[in-house]
């Protein structure tokens, strides 16, 4: 009976999968005390083997370990759209045109304002500009007149400025033209700038002639 439990121990090894080393060690324990001829040594040798059983049993080798994952490159997101650029209009867009204004080089006194000769006195740049050397002019007055309150004046140097409408009209002036300087610079807003003497604020103003 001793013989049959050893053989159903090594049965049930076998039909067990061999999972680590010391359920291998049991089982190669018992096959060789099955070679052992003499029959007492035999059965010392099957309970020496036995009593390794329990242990063997337990000892649950540890799960293989899993394959790596294999690394794949996450897709790079295609490049965001290109949103055309729009150009704000400003107001020296709706003044000028898209093109911007077209005025040459301002560097002596019969260029300065020159631009709004050619349209009538309607359109100036006076912003500085590359290449320009001359910021501002003075003369005296020879002459003035308004045009439904908005004055003109003529300096000695020859040349003609009006007063443009983009304020409230200078109305009247209270001395001979002779005895008014004027100095005229740059302004904003698609005029120059008029000081007369004696006259507290600046006159906007486009050249004429």
């Amino acid at each position: 009976m001793k013989k049959l439990g050893f053989m159903g121990l090594f049965l049930l090894f076998a039909a067990t999968p061999s999972q680590a080393d010391p359920r291998d060690d049991s089982l190669s324990a018992m096959l060789r005390c099955s070679a052992i001829s003499d029959r007492t040594q035999r059965l010392v040798c099957y309970d020496t083997a036995v009593a390794r059983v329990p242990g063997a049993l337990n000892n649950v080798a540890p799960p293989p370990a899993a394959a790596p994952t294999p690394f794949v490159a996450s897709a790079v997101p295609p490049p965001a759209p290109v949103v055309p650029h729009r150009r704000h209009t400003s107001f020296m867009d709706r003044l000028f045109g898209p093109e911007g204004p077209n005025r040459a080089p301002q560097t002596s006194v019969a260029q300065f304002g020159s631009e709004s000769l050619a349209n009538g006195g309607t359109r100036a740049y006076p912003i500085p500009m590359d290449g320009d050397t001359i910021d501002q002019i003075s003369a005296r007055l020879v002459s003035y007149q308004f045009a439904d309150g908005y004055v003109i004046v003529t300096l000695d140097n020859g040349q003609i400025w009006r007063e443009t409408a983009d304020g409230n009209p200078v109305q009247h002036l209270v001395r001979p033209a002779l005895s008014y300087a004027a100095i005229i610079g740059r302004g904003g807003g698609g005029s120059y700038a008029m000081r007369l003497s004696g006259v507290a604020r600046e006159i906007p103003v486009r050249r004429i002639r």
